[in-house]
């Protein structure tokens, strides 16, 4: 169920993020010659949708790395203290200024890509160029996402871990494993 719900969630913020992009439903259309440097860049105050990957969550929440988000969400049940609370604040806000810093230019350099087509200014070379620059974002993006996983997870107390594992359906494991949360 809640992989599901993840996955619908993630499958929305795509749609959202295609159309606030401008890449989905939209009539295509010659575009004015403009230079490189005249791409207009998102207003800092405009919001900018980064998806999830699915991909993260699962590698993370799955193998007891919650995210930021999800252990703010499950405070009271985990019984996080006001330190611990305000802990994953501050990393969910680093996270989410983050997230829009790579995410405007992600879309950056999406819509440079797409003008060079849209001008017919574009060969194989500058298309790996780009592809290659976009591709470097997009893992820079996903690992700043998975280390909050990490740092969420430190935040914890091992009992405070267990409880998140078993709110996750994970089921106790022999004393043995218990033992192994001990080094984290």
């Amino acid at each position: 169920m809640t992989r599901r719900l993840i996955a619908t969630m993630a499958f929305g913020l795509t749609l959202a993020a295609g159309f606030a992009l401008g890449s989905i439903g939209r009539q295509h259309h010659a575009a004015p010659a403009v230079a490189d440097t005249d791409i207009p860049t998102i207003p800092p105050t405009a919001a900018v949708i980064v998806p999830l990957q699915a991909d993260d969550l699962s590698q993370a929440e799955n193998n007891l790395f919650p995210a930021p988000q999800t252990l703010l969400q499950m405070a009271e049940s985990l019984s996080l203290d006001e330190e611990q609370r305000q802990q994953i604040r501050q990393l969910q806000f680093s996270l989410d200024t983050e997230v829009t810093a790579l995410g405007r230019r992600i879309a950056t350099e999406e819509r440079r890509l797409e003008r060079a087509f849209a001008e017919g200014n574009v060969d194989a070379g500058r298309l790996d160029g780009q592809t290659a620059r976009i591709a470097v974002l997009q893992g820079r993006l996903r690992a700043v996402r998975l280390r909050s996983h990490l740092a969420a997870r430190d935040a914890l107390k091992p009992e405070q871990l267990l409880r998140f594992a078993e709110m996750r359906g994970f089921a106790p494991g022999p004393a043995s494993a218990r033992d192994d949360l001990d080094r984290y």
